[in-house]
């Protein structure tokens, strides 16, 4: 009897390493994973999917696995990642794993500075409705998608490809490993500056991906009046080059341009525009402009790739987006408490300026803690004008972050109120370290039909559950 590998990820609560150890368990491995710390939802899917893993590091558990899987944010010098090195385990990414075993003949790749993960998502969705049987990977937690990673009998693989490095010890941007054919970009603003110091070393790493898609692929890219990295970016490219966005701003005569004709409470409707024709109705769960530029996005590619329109227009019915993105979490008093994973400036001000079209009368309060990029000195311009939109902006007691030798100085909560202060002067912008203070403003400050969002990728230390809990009362 062939014996059974056995692959073992540190790091295993990580949403992609999740997707991708149960992606491994499904196709016959023996899996086991280990992280600092175990909590719902992550635990919780794990355990449905009989993954073995255990709480914190211990070399003496891990056995010996035909591959060690080490996730982005470990420690080169966690106990684990040491002992797989002392002991000559092939030690991978989950870039790596993922190219080896799920990247197809069609690779396709969706990347750009916002968006990724709701239009991977759609696609794989529409993928799947017209039966083209998918493999997919995608970095977040879609609603009508049980795993984020599946390995399928079709010919395409449909992946989220972001531009951070592989692993701590191999700073490729993890979108050049897919080897896309087909590429989905949808905007390109200088985010990661902890990575690319400088505007051009983040062109640079974009540049590269665009001239590695082949002739007879397609890239399908974002097309709006202020993204001039986007335009010196596709230059670059060999490949046919389509564009979407709003439909007066696309102007490329075999673009896909979208028009909002509908704004309801719980849906919205919209056209797309394809040869400057209409390409067809759609109706959609998801609010936000925002979100209808990124399924027409994916209405493009699937549509260049011979989705038929009624799958097209089935899939845009019945897809009900990603959680922390625009995620209403509960609606007491008439305030809404909205979730969002919108951790750089240019991620808050999409999600903000959504909020603002759809509730044009509402006082909306953000709470934005950003990712280590966003907190260094350099980053300050990015904030020019991306909370105009918000009536309140708190700034919470940051989460602490290592800084290395050599690295640049990192703003702390206070210093990071004062630059969004001065970039947004119309703006109230409060800094307030303690919890409790910013619960207590949350819960008194806003009025019946106002908006309370949350931008951010990290927990916000249970205050979105604790704000829920106080306005019931």
């Amino acid at each position: 009897m062939k014996k059974q590998k056995h692959i073992h990820f540190i790091g295993v609560c990580g949403v992609g390493m999740g997707a991708i150890a149960v992606m491994m368990k499904k196709i016959g491995w023996r899996v086991t994973g280990s992280d600092k710390g175990f909590f719902p939802p992550m635990s919780t899917f794990l355990e449905k999917n009989k993954i073995d893993f255990y709480p914190g590091w211990h070399p003496e558990k891990m056995g010996k696995p035909d591959i060690v899987v080490v996730g982005n944010f470990v420690s080169l010098k966690n106990p684990e990642y040491l002992f797989a090195q002392k002991n000559n385990f092939k030690i991978n990414s989950y870039p790596e794993i993922l190219a080896e075993y799920l990247i197809k003949k069609n690779s396709l790749v969706v990347t750009g500075t916002f968006g990724k993960t709701s239009i991977t998502s759609f696609l794989t969705h529409a993928f799947k409705k017209a039966n083209k049987k998918p493999s997919w990977f995608i970095g977040g937690l879609a609603k009508n998608i049980s795993c984020g990673a599946k390995i399928n009998s079709g010919s395409w693989s449909i992946v989220e490809g972001d531009e951070y490095t592989t692993a701590r010890w191999d700073n490729r941007p993890k979108f050049l490993l897919y080897h896309p054919t087909h590429l989905v970009l949808t905007a390109v603003f200088w985010d990661h500056i902890d990575v690319y110091p400088t505007e051009e070393k983040y062109r640079q790493a974009f540049k590269k991906l665009v001239r590695s898609i082949p002739d007879s692929g397609t890239i399908v890219a974002a097309q709006r009046k202020n993204n001039k990295n986007m335009e010196e970016i596709l230059k670059q490219a060999k490949a046919k080059v389509i564009r979407y966005g709003k439909k007066e701003d696309v102007k490329d005569k075999n673009g896909y341009g979208y028009q909002i004709n509908k704004i309801g409470k719980t849906f919205s409707e919209f056209s797309v525009f394809y040869q400057n024709k209409l390409l067809g109705k759609f109706k959609t769960p998801l609010i936000g402009s925002h979100q209808i530029e990124n399924l027409c996005g994916g209405i493009a590619m699937a549509h260049q790739n011979k989705i038929g329109l009624k799958n097209l227009q089935a899939a845009s019915k019945t897809f009900t987006g990603v959680k922390r993105r625009l995620d209403l979490r509960a609606e007491k008093n008439n305030i809404k408490v909205i979730d969002d994973l919108a951790h750089s400036p240019s991620k808050a001000q999409g999600t903000l300026n959504a909020l603002r079209d759809y509730y044009p009368k509402s006082n909306i309060f953000a709470v934005f803690e950003p990712n280590v990029g966003n907190r260094t000195i350099s980053s300050k311009n990015l904030y020019q004008n991306a909370f105009n939109q918000a009536d309140f902006v708190v700034i919470p007691r940051l989460s602490k972050t290592k800084i290395k030798p050599g690295q640049e100085k990192r703003m702390d909560g206070k210093e990071l109120a004062q630059i969004i202060q001065q970039k947004n002067k119309e703006t109230k912008v409060l800094y307030l370290d303690k919890d409790e203070e910013i619960i207590k403003f949350l819960t008194s400050q806003p009025k019946p039909n106002d908006i309370i969002v949350f931008l951010g990728s990290h927990g916000f230390r249970k205050m979105i559950e604790q704000t829920i809990t106080s306005l019931r009362q």
